[in-house]
């Protein structure tokens, strides 16, 4: 019996040791940091993806500046959870690139301009996850769920190009997700890791004052159908028995594939074209807060 109590008193001092993250499997959390994205897109010169095969193409580049996060982690039970996270990107600096060109396979290029760029990006996930059990102490949950993401880029003159120039292209990525997440308790210290691919629409909206024909507010959109691969990192300590500090990085990856380029034109009319592709890169890193309970 003494042996018993004594394995038993050990087995309740790691837990204590533990307890935030062995019995408190829901958190709130707020987070902080800095984001970076791509997006770069062409078309064609008709519905068949010739005449020319890229007769323009839009490349943004480091679209950065501050992200912030808010999420809830909640367990009805032993096996089953739910995930909510959304997230904003403030982009107060970046680069795009725009070019037209009169021949396949980019050449004769007649215009070419660079561009200051702004704007802003919106996430929203919301998953639910099944622990299946441990592999090598991580503890193994798959997860399916929804995923979104709508970014404005602008395109933005300076004072002696296109001075009151002020266009912008806005993306919609959205659709189903899965994946799997494996985390790992080191007494107070946590590992997450976020595997995650989905099946998304794509959809895009533009505001083009670059050019006059085009209609407003609407000057042309794009449809299609993309996919979408992402990760994420996360290192935690916990202090006391509610609080939590975390730092992350996280990257994301989407390619749309071949759709439409539907431009409408001030007289009313309006024409396809062939979207050839759509990608973008995103990244971040960040830490934060947690509140367990």
């Amino acid at each position: 019996m003494a042996v018993l109590r004594i394995l038993v008193m050990g087995l309740l001092l790691q837990c204590w040791n533990i307890f935030p993250l062995c019995a408190q499997q829901n958190e709130i959390r707020l987070s902080t940091g800095y984001g970076n994205s791509n997006l770069h897109w062409s078309i064609a010169g008709n519905t068949e993806g010739k005449n020319p095969n890229i007769l323009s193409e839009l490349a943004w580049s480091r679209l950065r500046g501050a992200v912030w996060n808010a999420g809830l982690r909640y367990s009805f039970n032993r096996k089953w959870g739910l995930e909510l996270e959304a997230g904003y990107h403030h982009i107060t600096k970046g680069r795009v690139t725009d070019q037209d060109y009169a021949q396949d396979d980019r050449q004769d290029n007649y215009y070419n301009e660079q561009f200051n760029s702004q704007g802003k990006a919106l996430t929203a996930d919301a998953v639910l996850h099944y622990h299946v059990g441990n592999i090598s102490g991580f503890q193994i949950r798959p997860f399916v769920g929804y995923t979104l993401q709508k970014q404005e880029a602008l395109l933005l003159g300076d004072e002696e190009r296109e001075r009151d120039l002020h266009s912008s292209y806005k993306t919609t990525w959205m659709g189903a997700q899965a994946g799997v997440n494996a985390t790992r308790a080191f007494n107070r210290l946590d590992l997450r890791i976020d595997l995650a691919s989905g099946l998304l629409a794509y959809r895009a909206e533009a505001l083009w004052n670059l050019i006059d024909k085009f209609a407003k507010p609407v000057s042309f959109r794009h449809y299609t159908e993309a996919y979408q691969l992402k990760g994420k990192l996360e290192v935690g300590y916990t202090l006391g028995e509610r609080l939590r500090i975390m730092g992350y990085y996280r990257i994301a990856h989407a390619d749309a594939w071949k759709g439409t380029d539907r431009a409408y034109y001030s007289d009313g009319s309006s024409i396809d074209t062939r979207l050839n592709w759509v990608t973008t890169t995103t990244t971040a890193f960040g830490a934060g807060l947690g509140y367990l309970f």
